[in-house]
């Protein structure tokens, strides 16, 4: 009986320890937060490579940019030889780095390449797997049609290889980086052989001086590629005329000898106004001023005469 009451007594303060403990680790990760590490790949036309580190806190379901985090970024392995950058996260909690020429070499050795991030001793990152890639893209104009036709490849067994069903956005780059898509779909997908082919409906579209614009094909976010971008000048827009007399018309935004006249004729009519109020109250004040003492005259005037007829009538 003793035996059982001192078994159930050990079970009860082992329950009681495991509470305890599940409550303060529940307590100090609500209170500590949960980091979060993410690691994008970038492509711009085939040439500039480059990676983007975001360092997040993940608080009550709200995200907070970790400022001057130090990272290092790692090809493949770990070692001074392979390291791609030393790396420190900015006001928004993003570092930025580029493939150096020294690893040159390293990248065209293989087909896929894996990125380690680490943060200080510790294994931040270590999955982050790219396969090299490249988009190619082409533009044609036949009986008046305008086509965009992108190709996508990738590295494989030595040779540049179709990457089939894939989806990216084909159109006319804006400002902002933006992309209007070419046709009405939002994105295209390729086909077998790696191609996709784009009739531009987007027309009127106004360039440079000379009718340039540019047109781009971007992947986004791609688990297998990254993020890849190209983009290609063109003549198809509309040419856009300079305007010099810009600042010689009367517009808010010239300089002030090309003052609207509604705006001067505005202005001056309230400083007419204004100073044609303190000018006829001056005027009137002088006026007030002049009436007191000519009746004040006049007062003194009647008095003298008073006294003389009172003086004249003692006599009699």
């Amino acid at each position: 009986m003793k035996k059982m009451k001192h078994n159930k007594f050990t079970l009860l303060l082992l329950a009681i320890i495991f509470l305890v403990q599940y409550h303060t680790s529940s307590a100090q990760d609500k209170s500590e937060g949960q980091v979060i590490v993410k690691l994008q790949y970038y492509n711009n036309n085939n040439n500039v490579q480059y990676l983007m580190l975001e360092s997040m806190l993940k608080k009550n379901k709200i995200l907070t940019p970790r400022r001057n985090i130090n990272y290092e970024l790692y090809l493949d392995s770990i070692g001074d030889g392979n390291l791609v950058a030393k790396m420190k996260t900015n006001e928004r909690g993003k570092a930025k780095a580029f493939i150096p020429p020294a690893l040159k070499m390293n990248w065209d050795a293989a087909t896929q390449h894996t990125f380690i991030v680490m943060a200080g001793e510790e294994e931040v990152i270590s999955d982050y797997v790219v396969t090299k890639s490249k988009i190619t893209i082409d533009t044609a104009t036949t009986d008046g049609i305008r086509t965009i036709t992108v190709a996508l490849m990738k590295w494989e067994n030595d040779a540049w290889v179709p990457s089939p069903e894939v989806e990216m956005k084909v159109g006319i780059s804006r400002n902002g980086g933006s992309i209007l898509p070419a046709g009405d779909d939002e994105t295209y997908t390729t086909d077998s052989t790696g191609m996709l082919m784009v009739e531009l409906k987007k027309d009127s579209i106004p360039g440079d001086l000379k009718g340039n614009y540019v047109i781009a094909a971007r992947l986004e976010d791609h688990e297998e590629f990254g993020n890849l971008l190209v983009e290609k000048t063109v003549p198809w827009g509309l040419v856009r005329i300079a305007d010099n007399t810009f600042f010689s018309k009367r517009e808010l935004w010239t300089t002030r000898f090309r003052t609207p006249i509604w705006l001067l004729a505005m202005a001056y009519s309230i400083v007419i106004g204004v100073w044609g109020t303190l000018i006829y109250l001056v005027i009137q004040i002088v006026k007030i001023r002049k009436l007191g003492v000519a009746v004040a005259e006049s007062s003194s005037s009647d008095s003298e005469n008073d006294i003389h007829l009172i003086k004249m009538a003692k006599k009699t």
